[in-house]
């Protein structure tokens, strides 16, 4: 129990300190590391089983509290092009978890859920619960933040042109104010949702502890019930999550340091082509500007990519909608998607 308290108390005290050396996803980074370095450094860090439940479940709830049923009206005058982006990931998920498989990083599943368009916290969780190697998973996702954080959007600035004010859609969000009304319904939906995992996970549902809340939350907040959904606890979930994914990197698991480094570069070539090929497609098909067409199609994950917008003069809710969409489909639907291939393979 002590070990576990010094483990988490180190692990939120680097993400504080990621957090306000402002590096994106700070908070979950930090945890990663501190937690990384104590198991695989010093053989000390310690943190149980149920803390992925509990991350999971906050996740679920915050997933689903991202959107409203305005941002949604909006997001059917661009269906075609989120279609599209849907079919271009999907693709490129097979592929770059075909490429992995190929180059033997690992068994055809593993490779899949290393390929899936998702945050490196959910998707990592998810392997978990899918008795893939979860090392491997985290390493090649910890690349894809890292990418996707620090080298994509300087790339992205550089070849593509600036966008005019006003390219993006006026944005109809309102911050909610957590007041005590606010606090009683996250309560209720955290509660609800805490119930719903419980039940996925006795009725033996991959990723139910993430699912489960994340429908429920998503229907309550459809449905008008509207749930705040405070930045504290999402940066403690963080915490908790990056302790619990940080323990998972076991680099005596790696195994072949060049089919490690080939499966890396695997992964992000093929990111970095795809964004700009349909980037370039949806430029020309739907006029999406390049910048913000590639931003729909970086490695990072929703709540990076509105920070990351922002820093290189992107301002378009649509972007953001479209990466909610993303978080949707890769959490819901993709790594089921890679279940059942890698049964139909075989693998």
């Amino acid at each position: 129990m002590l070990q576990t308290v010094l483990t988490m108390t180190l692990c939120a005290a680097v993400g504080l300190l990621f957090y306000r050396k402002r590096i994106p996803a700070g908070m979950l980074i930090g945890a990663v590391v501190a937690s990384a370095v104590l198991t695989a450094g010093f053989q000390m860090g310690e943190v149980p089983s149920s803390f992925k439940h509990i991350a999971q479940v906050v996740a679920g709830v915050f997933i689903g509290c991202s959107a409203s049923r305005e941002d949604f009206r909006q997001l059917k005058t661009f269906c075609k092009p989120v279609l599209m982006i849907t079919a271009s990931l999907l693709l490129v998920n097979v592929a770059i978890g075909g490429l992995l498989f190929l180059s033997g990083y690992s068994d055809l599943l593993t490779c899949l859920i290393c390929a899936v368009p998702g945050g490196i916290s959910d998707v990592t969780l998810i392997a978990v619960d899918f008795g893939t190697d979860a090392s491997k998973v985290l390493l090649v996702h910890f690349c894809r933040l890292v990418v996707g954080v620090a080298v994509f959007p300087t790339v992205v600035q550089r070849i593509t042109p600036p966008m005019s004010e006003g390219a993006g859609e006026p944005s109809a969000r309102k911050g909610k104010k957590m007041d005590r009304r606010g606090a009683g319904r996250l309560l209720l939906a955290l509660a609800v949702s805490a119930a719903g995992a419980w039940l996925g996970n006795r009725l033996d549902v991959p990723a139910a502890s993430i699912l489960f809340p994340l429908f429920i939350t998503f229907a309550l907040n459809l449905s008008g019930f509207s749930i705040p959904f405070p930045s504290w606890l999402r940066q403690a979930a963080q915490v908790v999550s990056g302790a619990y994914i940080g323990g998972l990197l076991d680099p005596s698991k790696f195994g072949n340091p060049i089919t490690v480094l080939s499966a890396v570069v695997i992964t992000i070539a093929v990111l970095l082509a795809n964004a700009y090929l349909f980037g370039k497609w949806m430029e020309r098909r739907f006029r999406v500007p390049l910048r913000e067409g590639m931003l729909m199609l970086t490695p990072a994950g929703a709540g990076d990519m509105a920070l990351i917008s922002a820093d290189i003069g992107v301002s378009s809710p649509r972007l953001i909608l479209v990466q909610i969409y993303r978080l949707l489909v890769a959490t819901a639907i993709f790594p089921h998607l890679c279940l059942l291939l890698a049964r139909a393979f075989g693998g």
